[in-house]
């Protein structure tokens, strides 16, 4: 079963999953740059509903509780489209962290993880179906960033939710370390971010040992071209790991929608699975990557 806003579904229900957006979010309170947030229902709906039109029917939601993440918000969102939404339990990068987490033990956190996925979240009966996107820095852990995953292995350990990261090159190796040595399934975690590194031995490294990479930023061709992102993924295929791959937008801020002129939630669907095809990756595959594999990793047979 799988653990979403308004019910738990079976894994064959939740068809094509975006594996990492946020809907409501606000960067903004650390950034101050005025535009990295997410806070209107009625302004990403539209978006969202435009993904659906392409054959999105989940996504992985994965805004931490120091993020904005907004469950209320989001349980209207998954009303008002039918999206099926999992949302997530977890802490970010270093400077979004609430100070209490200075003097808090990795398993106190754990706890905060375990109510989330078991119990609700801010006074609702909201459960989280994911840990996510616990974050680690560009240089490496930074602060508490370290003990927010060691307690995330714990959470994962004992409920059976899958954990999901936001990560660099320099600490994807340490985060599978920790995550295994606190008794994670290597199947159960999937390190994000990882197209924005055009370097598929580097890839087939951290593959090999039975976790998932996320090529989660398409559509983001500044940082990475989505050709470079489609090749890659035909590279690892053909290495025989095209069943632990998952795809995504990361839209964080609403200046990425279409009504800013820009891809939205749609690059997936719209740029990076046409490139797929062109480049000769079968319809098999790609549905891998966007249904079967985000199905088994987040599926819980504890719930």
């Amino acid at each position: 079963m799988i653990r979403t806003i308004l019910k738990d579904m079976s894994s064959d229900e939740l068809g094509l999953t975006l594996a990492h957006e946020h809907f409501i979010v606000d960067l903004d309170r650390i950034r101050k740059d005025g535009y990295s947030f997410i806070l209107d229902v009625d302004e990403v709906i539209p978006e969202i509903r435009m993904a659906m039109d392409q054959g999105i029917t989940s996504a992985f939601e994965v805004t931490t509780n120091d993020m904005g993440r907004d469950v209320r918000k989001l349980k209207e969102i998954s009303e008002k489209t039918g999206l099926n939404i999992v949302c997530s339990t977890g802490f970010y990068l270093s400077e979004y962290h609430p100070e209490w987490l200075n003097d808090a033990t990795k398993e106190e956190i754990a706890e905060v993880y375990i109510r989330d996925l078991t119990e609700g979240i801010d006074k609702t009966d909201i459960r989280a179906g994911l840990i996510a996107e616990i974050a680690s820095s560009p240089k490496g852990f930074v602060g508490n960033e370290r003990k927010i995953l060691e307690a995330a292995g714990i959470a994962a350990r004992k409920t059976g939710f899958a954990v999901s990261t936001h990560t660099g090159r320099i600490s994807a190796q340490e985060t599978i370390d920790i995550l295994l040595k606190e008794g994670v399934e290597p199947d159960k975690i999937i390190l994000g971010h990882q197209d924005l590194i055009d370097d598929p031995e580097y890839h087939l490294s951290l593959l090999k040992q039975g976790v998932n990479i996320a090529f989660d930023t398409c559509g983001k061709t500044a940082y990475m071209p989505d050709e470079t992102r489609a090749m890659n993924a035909l590279k690892l295929t053909e290495a025989g790991y095209g069943d632990h791959l998952v795809l995504s937008n990361d839209i964080s801020r609403h200046t990425y929608f279409t009504t800013f002129d820009g891809k939205g939630y749609l690059a997936v669907m719209g740029s990076v699975v046409p490139l797929m095809k062109e480049y000769g990756l079968p319809e098999e595959i790609i549905r891998r990557f966007l249904a079967d594999n985000p199905a088994r990793i987040v599926n819980n047979p504890q719930i």
